[in-house]
C-alpha cells in the first residue's frame, strides 16, 4: 500500500468511496443500520487514503480484507 495522503475529499472522492462502500456491504449482506457497516467504511477510507484509487480495485481490496477477516 501506498503512503497515507491527507489531501481533501472532493465530492467525486466520497462518491468513489461511497459506491465502493455500498457494494461491499451489499456483496456480504450486510444491512443498513448494522454495526458492521462501519469497519467496512473505515477499511475503504483507509485504503483510499493509501492511494487505492482505481474503483474495481478498491473494491475488490475491501472484499478481500473482509474475507480475511471473517
Amino acid at each position: 500500500m501506498g503512503q497515507w495522503r491527507n489531501e481533501p475529499m472532493h465530492p467525486q472522492h466520497v462518491e468513489l468511496c461511497q459506491r465502493v462502500f455500498d457494494a461491499a456491504c451489499a456483496a456480504r449482506n450486510i444491512e443498513i443500520g448494522s454495526d458492521a457497516r462501519d469497519p467496512v467504511a473505515a477499511y475503504v477510507l483507509t485504503l483510499y487514503r493509501h492511494g487505492v484509487r482505481q474503483e474495481d480495485e478498491l473494491l475488490e481490496r475491501v472484499l478481500g480484507g473482509l474475507d480475511e477477516e471473517s
